[in-house]
């Protein structure tokens, strides 16, 4: 008996941190069985990747390869992913794009996604599948679970951003500036515009290419979408901060609920997957803790000392292994579903 024919998956943008952490969830896939690493090189070259046991040859992006596959994950600069969707035939059998970096999302035929959110056994035919910004995957997530154990009639949430978000780029200006304030140096500050190392920014500087305020605007947009298939859910009150850490999303929660929560019943639903739920007295969930971890660690529930229908808890999440789960999800939907007419 013949085996079924593994289709074609493109990756665009496989050096990006984003791009590599996706790589490493597809190692171990059936999706990663054909898969074609496409990056930023010039044609008729290639780039050399450290792979666990052995070289990985990422090729220039080429359009036979993108046209030939199933589905194309966009990892990459938004320069590379644009690249990409011209390259990308239109209509009935073309493959399905699934974007990692919400460069597409303001694009017509875009969905915003995030499996990890959405009811059960959500199917949804598109040529572009937008994955929804981590934070928003880890905040609706959470409150979608908490609904399930009492009626939520309110939230407060401060998120922290990782340096990482910003890319490579924020990665690094974190590292040289906590080089160069321990040597008395001035400080690079092309990508935040103010001091991050040893601080706390609730506004980057004027002359950062990015604004802390509109990242939490795109936050709140994503939520407001992954939220509207359960309207009993209310929309959080959601504040957004930069720490000086370098990978990982955490949130700290205020949850106040119409009458009094019962304690065992939002552990016993925060202990099931995707979440890991750590009682007092275990380790609780911190950036460093999630590095390249799947899920979302959740720490223990506490009751508002002031507001017995209130409760406080904190949680943590690898920005790029979420919004890879999400996507390998949402390629799994599109085999299941078929290619969209």
């Amino acid at each position: 008996m013949s085996q079924p024919s593994i289709p074609q998956i493109s990756l665009v943008g496989s050096e990006s941190l984003q791009g590599t952490d996706l790589r490493d969830l597809l190692r171990t896939s059936i999706l990663g069985a054909r898969l074609k690493l496409l990056g930023g090189a010039e044609e008729g070259t290639a780039i050399l990747s450290a792979g666990e046991d052995e070289p990985v040859v990422i090729g220039a992006i080429d359009e036979a390869e993108l046209n030939a596959s199933r589905l194309v994950f966009l990892a990459g600069p938004a320069e590379l992913n644009q690249k990409a969707l011209s390259l990308v035939r239109q209509g009935p059998g073309a493959p399905v794009l699934i974007d990692l970096t919400r460069t597409l999302e303001d694009h017509p035929a875009a969905r915003l996604r995030a499996p990890m959110a959405e009811a059960e056994g959500t199917r949804i035919a598109a040529p572009i599948h937008v994955i929804a910004h981590p934070a928003a995957i880890l905040v609706a997530t959470l409150l979608h679970r908490l609904s399930s154990a009492g009626q939520i009639r309110r939230s407060v949430i401060t998120a922290f951003e990782p340096a990482s978000e910003r890319g490579m780029q924020g990665v690094q200006e974190l590292q040289e500036q906590t080089i160069s304030l321990l040597a008395f140096k001035p400080l690079p500050k092309a990508v935040f515009d103010e001091q991050l190392t040893f601080n706390i920014l609730s506004h980057y500087g004027e002359e950062a290419p990015h604004s802390l305020q509109g990242i939490q605007e795109g936050i709140e947009r994503h939520l407001a979408t992954l939220l509207s298939a359960a309207p009993s859910v209310p929309m959080p009150n959601l504040r957004l901060l930069q720490p000086a850490v370098m990978h990982g999303h955490t949130v700290s929660m205020w949850v106040l609920f119409t009458g009094r929560p019962d304690l065992k019943a939002l552990e016993e639903a925060l202990a099931l997957p995707p979440f890991d739920y750590r009682a007092a007295g275990v380790t609780q969930p911190n950036p460093a803790g999630m590095a390249a971890q799947t899920g979302i660690a959740v720490g223990a529930v506490e009751v508002d000392r002031n507001e017995a229908r209130a409760i406080w808890l904190h949680a943590a999440a690898d920005n790029f292994r979420l919004v890879s789960q999400n996507a390998m999800s949402a390629a799994t939907g599109v085999f299941l579903e078929g290619s969209p007419s």
